[in-house]
């Protein structure tokens, strides 16, 4: 026999809200099967309900876009500095550059690899030692040419862009996880209002057989599941004898 089975998801929340709302307008008040209480309470959480996470889901949206836009300017941060310290290797093995000058970015003097860029610190780090260490090296090694393609000053204006990002992803983050909150909040409320309204459904039903019960009841956004290996309950009134 299928059991009723209250909402476990913010979804599932809002079509019981929505459900009720919709049937209470929809009946004459003599037929209505909740208390007039119970109506204002719900009344009241559809409104707070919708606006919470309708809030909840622009937020989520405003900072999906805020996380895409870091996630592009990063990348072009990270193959702008990646690039500046291959081809700061390449000019040392060329020649163009002394080794020593490695030590103004904090690479190792003897070592010819690239750092690795993918964690958002090492990028932050790197990019900083590179436009401060560019400044550092042409003063303390003055006869050198300063690094191009790409210059100091290409990764210092993407690093700009990407803290930039960075600030607003923070901030759209943080709006969020409020907005969630504000949604987590009010779910007991929820939870407990949709008791009591399919509480007062099936209790105004009590008189009819258990199917026709289930059946008038989901009318009002009360949800019945089946057990394994159980039929699906049909959803209509039998034909008149």
């Amino acid at each position: 026999m299928p059991y009723r089975a209250l909402p476990d998801s913010d979804a599932t929340r809002t079509a019981a809200i929505n459900a009720a709302v919709a049937k209470n307008a929809a009946v004459a008040a003599p037929d209505r099967l909740i208390s007039a209480a119970t109506a204002t309470a719900l009344a009241s959480l559809a409104t707070r309900w919708s606006q919470e996470t309708g809030e909840r889901a622009a937020a989520l949206g405003r900072q999906t876009a805020s996380t895409s836009s870091l996630d592009r300017v990063g990348a072009r941060l990270r193959m702008a500095a990646s690039h500046f310290i291959q081809v700061y290797q390449l000019g040392v093995a060329r020649g163009v550059f002394s080794p020593s000058g490695r030590a103004s970015y904090e690479l190792s003097v003897n070592e010819e690899t690239v750092p690795d860029l993918a964690a958002e610190s090492a990028l932050l780090l790197w990019a900083n030692r590179i436009v401060t260490g560019e400044a550092r090296r042409t003063t303390n090694f003055s006869t050198e040419p300063a690094m191009a393609m790409p210059a100091a000053s290409e990764v210092a204006d993407l690093l700009a862009d990407y803290q930039n990002e960075l600030s607003l992803q923070t901030t759209a983050k943080d709006t969020l996880d409020a907005e969630q909150q504000d949604v987590a909040d009010l779910r007991p409320e929820a939870d407990a209002l949709i008791k009591d309204i399919w509480d007062e459904v099936e209790f105004a039903l009590r008189r009819l057989d258990p199917p026709s019960l289930r059946r008038r009841a989901r009318e009002w956004g009360v949800f019945y599941a089946l057990r394994p290996g159980e039929p699906e309950e049909t959803t209509t009134p039998p034909p008149a004898a």
